[in-house]
């Protein structure tokens, strides 16, 4: 799954490359909205539908744009993993290490040690807050850490809650609302009485590899390693749809094949 987002990316960069006086590449979506030469269509329902969509579709990352809008652009790497505190900064690397930095002249520290995998994290109250997992023997774990903070210079580490799945990113929402996704769903936490809400799930949805995550309105846009995740909000409860281009709305065997995908801005 990493080869071909990596390669898909590449070929992107190439073709951005090309066209780099133009802007960025990708298409700028409003609430509701369907990029131009796309097709919102029905989450796959059969085991052809999820074949399907593996093999044709190509990955699509989904970015904070101006105005509340979300960007669908090709992935590009992440940045490095880091909460801005009114008096520092605590930055997490991919192989576990954790490090507290002050801005005034107080001793900060690195846990280099620490059996965690952060792959998301928020500040609230002054704490913060890590969602960690991995893949670990055919399985996949999650899990909510909570940094509390208990003075200039120490920090107490609670492992709040178990994921049922591994996270791979959140977004916040609201005040105290933080939404993680995680590879079979999302889950609402609330920060300030740090207790879950799963908000949807979709056991199929590792096969697509989740990756990015933005609110869209009261809904949400995922990009994954093929294709776009649509949420959308009705009563309690989430629609789940999916932006493909036009060439690829039926994702049933024999009309599967998509060619590579281009987004009109």
């Amino acid at each position: 799954m990493r080869q071909s987002r990596i390669a898909w990316a590449a070929a992107c960069a190439l073709a951005a490359g090309a066209a780099s006086a133009a802007g960025a590449p990708g298409a700028s979506v409003g609430v509701g909205e369907v990029p131009k030469g796309w097709a919102a269509i029905a989450a796959p329902e059969n085991p052809a539908q999820w074949q399907c969509a593996v093999d044709a579709l190509h990955p699509w990352d989904v970015r904070a744009d101006a105005g509340g809008r979300v960007r669908i652009a090709p992935p590009q790497p992440s940045p490095p993993l880091r909460v801005e505190l009114a008096d520092g900064a605590m930055s997490f690397d991919d192989d576990g290490r954790v490090e507290w930095t002050p801005r005034q002249a107080a001793a900060g520290f690195v846990l280099s040690n620490a059996d965690i995998r952060p792959q998301a994290a928020t500040e609230f109250g002054g704490d913060v807050f890590v969602a960690e997992g991995r893949e670990r023997g055919g399985r996949h774990e999650g899990a909510i850490l909570r940094f509390e903070r208990r003075d200039a210079q120490r920090w107490r580490i609670h492992r709040l809650f178990e994921l049922d799945a591994m996270p791979v990113a959140a977004a916040r929402s609201g005040g105290s609302d933080w939404v993680v996704l995680t590879r079979t769903g999302l889950v609402r936490i609330d920060l300030a009485t740090q207790r879950p809400q799963p908000l949807h799930r979709n056991a199929q949805w590792p096969r697509l590899q989740p990756q990015t995550l933005q609110p869209s309105g009261t809904g949400w846009l995922i990009g994954s390693d093929h294709g776009v995740i649509r949420l959308m909000a009705f009563g309690g409860r989430f629609s789940e749809q999916w932006l493909v281009p036009e060439r690829c709305r039926r994702l049933s065997a024999p009309q599967c094949e998509c060619r590579p995908q281009r987004l009109e801005r």
